[in-house]
């Protein structure tokens, strides 16, 4: 990429960034003490469903890695480093809000959260991907299966009468799908500047799409099955879901990323 065609690129992220950061501030910002009605959480919620609130709340609690090696591979991008600096302000309230319906439901202890914590974080998670644009494909497409994850999960929550955990999913759901389209907009930006080499990361990253951290928490296989049980998240929900959708607003499919794949198989990034 050459000097005046990176600096119109970047630029692009940085219009992205300032976009995302003024609609926040307008639109979406809330607080995790003030805004959510504690008082309301159920105490009679199931346990499947504490399971799995306790399940998300793991996955966020890898935010230091998330952060420090994203940032690491993208510092140089003051967009994209910008924005991953405010979405580990906006994760850290998911997992606190989250931690916090536990606790006032009775589900869980503070110690046993501390605990639990502790245990989580004697892992390290790592990138699955090594270049800056294979990791924002691939957090299009977990950003919008997070945000689903917590739309599906808050139905329940709506379906058990728990006014808290529903207002904290609401909020926790829109953050996601702010940061899915700004991450969206971004792949865009990669495909006006590198449509066939884009493509080629998009099929190589579904190849080897998986949720962050779910080899690294605790009991996972019970936690995941869980998860599929209560209808907030499989398989089958990922391809109907979000890889067709995305792959639709991002003006591609299937058939052409395979079939690209298949074309020039020497340039698809070795794993």
């Amino acid at each position: 990429m050459h000097g005046s065609s990176n600096a119109q690129f970047e630029n692009g992220f940085f219009e992205l960034y300032k976009e995302f950061f003024n609609r926040a501030e307008s639109e979406r910002r809330w607080n995790v003490q003030k805004d959510i009605p504690w008082n309301e959480a159920n105490p009679a919620v199931t346990d499947n469903i504490a399971l799995i609130v306790e399940s998300f709340c793991a996955v966020e609690l890898f935010l230091p890695d998330y952060t420090s090696k994203i940032l690491h591979l993208i510092r140089k991008s003051r967009g994209r480093a910008w924005f991953q600096a405010n979405w580990g302000y906006e994760e850290s309230k998911h997992s606190l809000a989250l931690e916090e319906w536990l606790i006032r439901s009775g589900k869980r202890t503070e110690t046993e959260m501390s605990t639990f914590a502790d245990t989580v974080l004697e892992r390290e998670w790592n990138l699955p991907f090594e270049t800056p644009r294979q990791m924002m494909i691939y957090t299009v497409f977990q950003e919008l299966s997070t945000g689903m994850n917590y739309k599906n999960l808050r139905r329940r929550a709506i379906e058990q009468k728990d006014n808290a955990l529903s207002t904290a999913l609401s909020f926790i759901a829109r953050d996601e799908s702010a940061h899915y389209h700004f991450f969206q907009d971004g792949v865009k930006l990669y495909l006006k500047e590198d449509r066939d080499g884009t493509l080629r990361d998009i099929q190589y990253v579904l190849e080897r799409f998986r949720m962050p951290a779910q080899d690294l928490i605790p009991n996972w296989e019970v936690r995941g099955k869980t998860i599929i049980g209560e209808k907030v998240f499989s398989d089958r929900i990922f391809y109907k879901d979000i890889m067709r959708p995305v792959l639709a607003v991002l003006g591609t499919n299937r058939d052409e990323l395979q079939t690209l794949s298949k074309t020039v198989p020497d340039l698809t990034p070795a794993s």
